[in-house]
């Protein structure tokens, strides 16, 4: 499968948002290659022992699985990447520890990938970040 951002602005000449675009349109219906790619990637969004991304606007941070708000993630293109170390996984939370609350807690597995990047500085004209999660969508973005 071929993917490419598409940057669109919005708003302002210096916001840009992105998307991530399926642009591979030749695979024929039973092909087992996309399907196999897809599988891959699944299995490696989330890493444990591994810093990840909170690849979303906001990811809740929480003292057990669906419990008690300790904090939000935020990923954008004024504060950056919010990391998340992931010690263990269990069904769909990840433990671990976040570097922008500076604490332990709960995230929802989903939402973690090593799957990003970025370039530059957050807040800076230059900076951009895109992140995908395991089903193959994607979170970016950066300042034009």
């Amino acid at each position: 499968m071929k993917s490419f951002n598409a940057f669109v602005i919005l708003g302002s000449v210096f916001a840009l948002t992105g998307c991530v675009v399926d642009a591979d349109s030749s695979s024929e219906l039973g092909d087992d290659a996309e399907v196999d790619e897809q599988t891959s990637v699944a299995e490696q969004a989330v890493t444990n022992g591994a810093v990840n991304a909170a690849c979303a606007e906001s990811l809740t941070l929480r003292d057990q699985p669906g419990g008690a708000t300790l904090g939000t993630m935020y990923t954008g293109p004024y504060n950056g990447v919010s990391k998340f170390y992931v010690q263990s996984t269990s069904g769909s939370w990840s433990y671990g520890y976040s570097y922008s609350l500076g604490r332990w807690g709960w995230a929802m597995t989903y939402y973690l990938t090593t799957n990003y990047r970025e370039q530059g500085a957050p807040g800076q004209i230059g900076y951009y970040y895109a992140c995908y999660r395991a089903d193959g969508s994607g979170w970016g973005g950066g300042i034009g």
